[in-house]
């Protein structure tokens, strides 16, 4: 209730002191709107453990942010916030017990990438994982881009920026093989890569903050094998 009385609170002030914007009567908010109701909704997005813009900015990282919030409602993904999310914003975000409290979780279903620290979730942020296409590695032969699922530690890590045969890498934390989390400039809303789990930037930087070697990670939702790791020495996927 307190969410939904402070959106339409903030839609009837005038950004910069003039009439509200037609975003703002629509009941929409999208990228490139600015004003009270968006500082509202970049406020609440934080609280409830996604990344988006600081301040009164609806930019890329609300956006994205907002793309997150809705694959994990299970909404359309369009990255506009619209009245009836007010509501879903003040749910808990909940997952299963696990027995480890510090983890990492990775819905392939929801594209969707989950911290959890004392076993609540902190962190909550958009992902691209294994397209499921077949093409050409490195070493010639055919594979199939997939994400392998189940239960991983954090093996190792390459910081920074690391050029690759299929793509320019940021930020590795390897949990099979050479499969990884990793930053990309290229994380659309569906699964798209050759196998490892991309995230933003700005994303990326964040999960710095988080991520360590030798800690859980779940990765689910896809119901797809975990591909071979029958890879030459130094493979790396994208």
């Amino acid at each position: 209730m307190f969410a939904a009385l402070a959106y339409f609170v903030a839609a009837s002030i005038a950004v910069g002191g003039g009439a509200p914007g037609a975003g703002l009567l629509s009941g929409d908010l999208s990228y490139g709107d600015r004003g009270v109701a968006v500082a509202t909704l970049n406020d609440g997005l934080s609280r409830a453990g996604f990344h988006p813009d600081l301040g009164d900015r609806f930019g890329k990282r609300t956006r994205h942010a907002v793309y997150a919030f809705q694959k994990h409602h299970d909404v359309a993904v369009t990255g506009r916030f619209t009245p009836f999310m007010w509501e879903l914003l003040e749910e808990p975000i909940a997952l299963p017990r696990r027995p480890e409290p510090d983890r990492v979780e990775v819905d392939l279903g929801k594209q969707v990438l989950y911290v959890v620290q004392g076993g609540e979730v902190v962190l909550i942020v958009p992902v691209s994982s294994g397209s499921g296409a077949t093409y050409v590695g490195s070493n010639g032969r055919r594979q199939v881009a997939d994400t392998p699922e189940g239960v991983f530690r954090f093996q190792g890590r390459i910081l920074g920026i690391r050029e690759a045969p299929l793509g320019t890498l940021y930020n590795l934390f390897y949990f099979r093989g050479g499969f990884a989390i990793h930053g990309s400039l290229s994380v659309p809303n569906v699964p798209a890569s050759h196998g490892c789990i991309r995230t933003t930037l700005w994303d990326m930087e964040l999960l710095l903050d988080y991520l360590e070697v030798g800690q859980t990670i779940y990765v689910y939702g896809a119901g797809r094998p975990a591909p071979s790791l029958g890879m030459p020495s130094g493979s790396k996927l994208v």
